[in-house]
């Protein structure tokens, strides 16, 4: 299996590279944080505007706490960053698109700043024991945000004090001349039933709007019952109305949790129009066989959408 690489897009080798340079003192710590990176110690990653924080699961029980921390850029500083943006078309362009021009830091080098860490910007702090800075728990995050960077060179801004809707419309404006407005965040798509587990909600913790339940018909409502097996004592006759029983009961099912609401089944129609009828009158009124609509509100009662009321006898249906 191949090793897992790091800093695949230019922007993730300068990152990498500003770790390098920082860890040039403790160049044997920078292995053994690739290793960790690899194995997917980096845990609870989070990236705020001039701060970053994940806990690395070294060699005792308790993860430990890293943050790395660099300056996030004043409004001031990001407006004329934009400004000088706005004047590059093919720098505007290539934003504007979803991409990372390869010379933007020569742009944001204009106004003073860069995008990446320089000298004495960027600082780590981690709950290890190790003295050495960077540790390797602290390696493991940069190569980890350097990968991450890689699928999402916005994140660089982000750190910077700027995220991609801001930075985008503040571009847009500075080249129009209008006042900015903040491009809507993209919303999660919903998260098919099949997908959903625990971890699909630790993940979005007090947000589950993308959670979206899309029921399918049952393909053989029968199933269970084979599993189950034929019960005791039961003949073929007996098996058969339990078969259309669980078969009625799932389609009634599916069709509530489909969002139908309601079903149109003659039978449960006509029971609804008469208030409470039993069995003999269902039957009569439908032209249908009694057995047949025995095990029509049989089902319906085992799906919770009649209610049987009177005594063995004298039965009678509800809707």
């Amino acid at each position: 299996m191949a090793a897992t690489r790091f800093g695949l897009t230019w922007w993730g080798q300068r990152w990498i590279a500003a770790l390098e340079a920082l860890g040039a003192l403790y160049a044997n710590r920078l292995p053994r944080g690739r290793t960790y990176a690899r194995r997917g110690a980096v845990t609870d990653l989070a990236l705020t505007a001039g701060s970053v924080s994940a806990r690395v699961q070294g060699s005792r029980a308790r993860p430990y706490r890293v943050t790395l921390q660099l300056p996030a850029f004043d409004d001031a500083t990001w407006e004329a960053v934009l400004a000088e943006l706005a004047g590059e078309l093919r720098h505007a362009a290539v934003l504007l698109d979803g991409q990372m021009p390869p010379h933007v830091d020569d742009v944001f080098a204009t106004c003073g700043v860069s995008l990446f860490p320089r000298p004495g910007e960027l600082t780590t702090t981690c709950s290890c024991p190790d003295w050495a800075n960077p540790c390797k728990h602290v390696a493991a995050v940069h190569y980890v945000l350097g990968q991450t960077f890689d699928a999402d060179p916005f994140l660089l801004p982000s750190l910077r004090g700027r995220d991609r809707g801001r930075l985008l419309a503040g571009l847009r404006a500075a080249r129009s001349g209008t006042e900015a407005v903040d491009e809507p965040a993209e919303q999660p798509g919903p998260v098919p039933l099949a997908a959903l587990s625990a971890t699909t909600l630790w993940d979005s913790p007090g947000n589950l709007a993308g959670i979206a339940v899309h029921p399918e018909p049952p393909a053989d409502t029968t199933a269970t019952l084979r599993r189950l097996g034929t019960p005791p004592g039961c003949g073929p006759a007996d098996v058969a109305a339990l078969e259309q029983l669980v078969a009625d009961a799932a389609r009634v099912a599916w069709r509530l949790a489909a969002g139908d609401g309601d079903t149109d089944d003659p039978l449960l129609a006509e029971l609804r129009a008469r208030g409470s009828a039993s069995t003999r009158e269902l039957a009569e009124e439908l032209a249908l066989p009694p057995a047949a609509v025995r095990t029509g509100l049989a089902g319906y009662a085992q799906a919770g959408i009649v209610r049987r009321t009177g005594h063995a006898g004298a039965s009678r249906y509800q809707a």
